[in-house]
């Protein structure tokens, strides 16, 4: 009897890690995962800036060509 309730209360501690690292790391995941899609929406307006500076300047450059 002693056995059977001490290995109960190993699967049930056991169970409870389980649970508690396994939500943990879907948390980090989880904000890891922003932290990504935030950085890509950055990287995708410096790219967007870029370019149109590049088309500024080639207008520029354009008009002095003309002259």
């Amino acid at each position: 009897k002693y056995g059977e309730c001490s290995m109960n209360l190993l699967a049930k501690i056991k169970n409870r890690l389980y649970r508690e690292f396994n939500t943990d790391w879907k948390v980090v995941a989880m904000d890891l995962n922003r932290a990504l899609i935030d950085l890509q929406e950055k990287y995708q307006q410096a790219n967007q800036h870029i370019a149109d500076l590049e088309k500024i300047v080639a207008i520029y450059k354009e008009k002095e060509n003309s002259k």
